[in-house]
C-alpha cells in the first residue's frame, strides 16, 4: 500500500515533466517542418545554395499543376546552370576581371546617366507637334523627305467577266478622281458582289497596288503612271477595272502624308535632344562658376561656361518657314503635291 502510494506520488511528479517533453518536441517538429518548408534547399553547386522560399519568390502568381511544376523546373535548371558558368568564368576570366568591372561600371554610370536624361526630358518635353511646326519642317527640310520609290493613290475592281454594267462602274472610278471619294464605288461593287480596293485615300507604294492586279514581275509597268482615267486588265476569268489617282514619282518630295509620322517622331527627337543639351550645359556652367572643375586647357574651361547667344542653324531654318506659313499653305500641303511645284519653281 505504502509503495503504491508512492509510485502515485512520484507519477503524479513525473507526469507533467512528460507532457512538457511531448509538447516541447512536438512544437520542435512542427516549427521544424515550416522552417524547412520555407528555406528548404532545392539545388545547390558546390558552397551556393537555392533556397525554396527564393523560388517561391519569383513565382508567377496563379501558376498550378504540371505549369507550376515546369516552371520549377525551368527555374532550378536556369539557377543550376548560372552558379556553374559563373565558377567557370572566376576559372577562366580571371585575367579579364578588371576589364570586366571596367564594363560593368561604365554601363552602370550610363544607365543612371540615361535615366538622369530621361528624368530632365520628362518634366520639360512637350507633346504637343502641331501641324504648323509638322509643316515647317517639311519645308526647311525637303530634300531629306525625297522618294526612293513611286508612290500612288488609287481604287483597283475587281470583277467577272460576266459583269455588264461596265459603263456605271467606270463613271463611279472617275468620281473617284474628281471628288476623291470612293463611296459611289464602294455601293456599286456591294452592290454586284465586286472585289474593290480602296487605296484612294492613303498613299502605297506603287508595287504595292500592282500586287491587287494580273501584272507580270519581270515587266515595268510605269508607264500606266502618266494615263488618266480608268484603265483595264484581264485574265480568262476576271476583269479588272483601276484608277490611279495620284501620283508621287521616285526622286521627287514625298508627300506631306507620307512622313507626317516620320516628322512627328523627329521633332520630338529634335526636343529630347534640346532638353538634354540644355541641361547639360546648366551643369558646366554651374560647376565652374563655382570652382568644381579644374582643367589646364583654359580654352576648354572657357567653352564649358560658354551661354550660345544664337539658335542653331536648322532651328533658325525651321523657325523662318513656320513664320512664311499660313492655314491655305498647311491645307495645300495636306494634298501632297503644292510644296513640289513651289520647290520645282
Amino acid at each position: 500500500m505504502y509503495l503504491c502510494r508512492l509510485n502515485m506520488r512520484n507519477l503524479l511528479y513525473i507526469l507533467p515533466i512528460v507532457v512538457a517533453m511531448l509538447l516541447s518536441s512536438c512544437f520542435g517538429s512542427i516549427e521544424r517542418m515550416v522552417s524547412a518548408e520555407v528555406d528548404e534547399v532545392v539545388a545547390s553547386v558546390d558552397d551556393r545554395k537555392l533556397l525554396r522560399s527564393e523560388l517561391q519568390r519569383d513565382f508567377p502568381a496563379g501558376l498550378v499543376g504540371d505549369d507550376s511544376v515546369t516552371f520549377s523546373r525551368m527555374y532550378i535548371d536556369n539557377w543550376v546552370l548560372k552558379q556553374l558558368k559563373m565558377e567557370r568564368a572566376e576559372e577562366v576570366l580571371s585575367s579579364y576581371e578588371e576589364d570586366i568591372e571596367k564594363l560593368v561600371e561604365g554601363y552602370r554610370q550610363s544607365l543612371i546617366m540615361r535615366q538622369l536624361d530621361q528624368y530632365y526630358i520628362d518634366r520639360a518635353i512637350d507633346l504637343d507637334v502641331t501641324e504648323r511646326q509638322i509643316a515647317a519642317h517639311y519645308r526647311a527640310n525637303a530634300a531629306m523627305f525625297k522618294l526612293d520609290h513611286n508612290k500612288v493613290r488609287g481604287v483597283v475592281v475587281k470583277a467577272p467577266r460576266s459583269f455588264r454594267n461596265t459603263s456605271t462602274l467606270t463613271t463611279a472610278l472617275r468620281n473617284v478622281a474628281k471628288h476623291g471619294d470612293a463611296q459611289e464605288a464602294t455601293a456599286l461593287a456591294e452592290k454586284h458582289s465586286l472585289q474593290l480596293t480602296d487605296m484612294s485615300e492613303e498613299w502605297v507604294s506603287y508595287s504595292d497596288f500592282l500586287s491587287h492586279l494580273p501584272t507580270v514581275r519581270t515587266r515595268s509597268y510605269d508607264d500606266l503612271l502618266s494615263k488618266s482615267g480608268v484603265q483595264q486588265m484581264s485574265t480568262d476569268d476576271a476583269l479588272f477595272y483601276f484608277i490611279i489617282t495620284d501620283v508621287a514619282r521616285k526622286g521627287e518630295v514625298a508627300p506631306l502624308e507620307c512622313i507626317e509620322n516620320d516628322i512627328r517622331r523627329m521633332l520630338y527627337a529634335e526636343r529630347r535632344s534640346e532638353i538634354v543639351g540644355r541641361y547639360e550645359d546648366e551643369l558646366r556652367r554651374e560647376a565652374v562658376a563655382s570652382g568644381r572643375i579644374m582643367l589646364t586647357d583654359s580654352v576648354l574651361l572657357r567653352s564649358l561656361n560658354y551661354t550660345p547667344e544664337i539658335l542653331p542653324e536648322d532651328s533658325i531654318k525651321i523657325r523662318d518657314a513656320e513664320e512664311h506659313i499660313d492655314e491655305e499653305d498647311i491645307a495645300e500641303m495636306e494634298k501632297g503635291d503644292s510644296v513640289t511645284n513651289q520647290l520645282e519653281k
